[in-house]
């Protein structure tokens, strides 16, 4: 499956997970069977769809972890973790930070942008190599974002397909 397939799917997965809100203002709504209601002060958790369309409308707030500060974060332990090493990102890390750049106005949105493609390359570069020599597993499996695991899939997959293409039929005792 293409990456941007997967992302979109975890992306509907992830609005559907719950999110924590603090509510601005008094309300009570019923939509389609679903009774949503809450009192001014309450911290409740919600469906995240949900709470962001409540805080678009200034009826709640949504406390969402600050994606900037994670990406610093992020950026940092991967460059102290070393080269054939890679530190642990949240599966929907990249889905997440996309979703907060779009609040940005454009000088930020350049500067983070830059962060995470600085973050990115270093990653990518670190799978290729890890991909080339060892089949994902399940402690590198969570280490990695969704879009990660299937990146790397494809390098193994297609590392191994190259060398049974450069080996071809010889066998052990070079032997045709």
């Amino acid at each position: 499956m293409e990456i941007d397939k997967i992302e979109k799917v975890h992306s509907i997965g992830y609005r559907l997970k719950d999110a924590k809100i603090t509510v601005n203002q008094d309300f009570k709504y019923n939509v389609a069977g679903m009774k949503v209601e809450g009192t001014q002060g309450d911290t409740n958790n919600m469906p995240q769809w949900v709470g962001k369309i409540l805080s678009e409308n200034n009826i709640v707030t949504l406390n969402s972890p600050d994606m900037i500060t994670q990406l610093k974060q992020a950026l940092s332990k991967e460059k102290m973790v070393g080269e054939y090493q890679i530190s642990t990102l949240d599966p929907h890390f990249y889905i997440r930070l996309k979703e907060s750049m779009k609040e940005l106005n454009r000088d930020d949105f350049d500067k983070v942008e830059s962060m995470m493609l600085e973050l990115f390359r270093m990653r990518r570069g670190k799978l290729v190599k890890i991909a080339d020599s060892i089949k994902l597993n399940s402690e590198l499996y969570n280490k990695l974002t969704v879009e990660e695991n299937i990146f790397y899939k494809t390098i193994y997959e297609n590392s191994v397909e190259f060398e049974k293409q450069i080996r071809g039929e010889i066998n052990e005792h070079g032997t045709s």
